[in-house]
């Protein structure tokens, strides 16, 4: 389950192309003849180094791209294209859904460009997944990694060869991610008014991220006084849970106890679910009438 989700939210990541030749790579050849390369564009010095890049980033294969971008950079060690060469080796190993070798090479990358976005939205994710199973470091890792995210998506350039269209929806991917991440570290810290904040963010963007959607109903309904409108996304988390009973269940099984403490009943629960499969977001005129004395 978790290498799934892992790869679904990997591949939205890494769906744009790094880095191609047309991007303006030059050899000092090259340079030569024009006599300087446009501001920001790289220059391999040799024209092997060049050339051994090339065959590596036009290898179709992605476990065999992989490889052979390891294997330029295992030769190459001081490219001026190291990072490129690093996120073409991370998006081929996604691709292949090695999850393990991803992992390496976005941090490997980060170590070498602390602010890369994409290696950041990596292990934000894979943090945050690991926190969700008690894993006390991570929940650490993913406050770091989603303040540092944020941080980093904000001074984020379009890369070149990268249409608006495209790089909105990555910047939209990757925000949806930090928000999330940072708005779970927030939850674990028991700051709920952080965490809803940080929730309503990313939700504002993705509207059916069932996991921000349930933990956002966790932060405002534990909040003391709890937010009523936790009510009606737990109702949304459970519609949006459909085809995993189990899930349906742990959610509608929180939901009603918060529900009848609040409202001292289950009358209305029913209508508030069946409510919440048909909107987006909950309406301004929402609200769960108080029972006289909240248990």
């Amino acid at each position: 389950m978790r290498h799934t989700r892992f790869k679904q939210i990997a591949t939205f990541i890494l769906a744009v192309g790094f880095f191609a030749p047309s991007s303006g790579l030059f050899t000092s050849g090259q340079v030569f003849a024009q006599q300087t390369p446009p501001a920001g564009q790289k220059v391999i010095k040799e024209p092997a180094e060049y050339n051994a890049y090339i065959a590596a980033l036009n290898t179709q294969d992605p476990a065999q791209r992989a490889a052979a971008m390891e294997a330029f950079l295992s030769q190459y060690p001081a490219s001026v294209v190291k990072t490129d060469a690093l996120e073409q080796a991370m998006a081929a190993y996604q691709q292949t859904g090695n999850v393990a070798k991803l992992t390496s090479t976005a941090n490997r990358l980060l170590e070498l460009d602390p602010g890369n976005v994409r290696a950041l939205a990596i292990v934000t994710y894979l943090n945050r997944s690991l926190a969700s199973q008690g894993d006390a470091k991570a929940i650490a890792e993913v406050r770091a990694d989603s303040e540092k995210g944020l941080k980093a998506l904000s001074a984020w350039q379009k890369p070149e060869g990268t249409s608006d269209a495209d790089f909105e929806k990555m910047r939209k991917q990757m925000a949806v991610i930090f928000h999330g991440a940072a708005g779970f570290a927030a939850l674990q810290a028991k700051d709920y008014p952080a965490a809803r904040d940080l929730y309503m963010q990313s939700i504002e963007i993705d509207p059916n991220n069932l996991q921000d959607v349930y933990q956002l109903a966790v932060a405002e309904l534990e909040m003391k006084p709890l937010d009523p409108n936790g009510f009606w996304y737990v109702a949304k988390a459970f519609q949006l849970a459909q085809g995993n009973a189990a899930g349906q269940k742990s959610i509608a099984d929180y939901g009603k106890a918060k529900y009848r403490r609040y409202h001292g009943g289950e009358d209305g629960w029913d209508q508030l679910v069946a409510t919440a499969g048909t909107q987006a977001v909950w309406p301004a005129d929402f609200s769960i009438k108080p029972a006289l004395t909240p248990r």
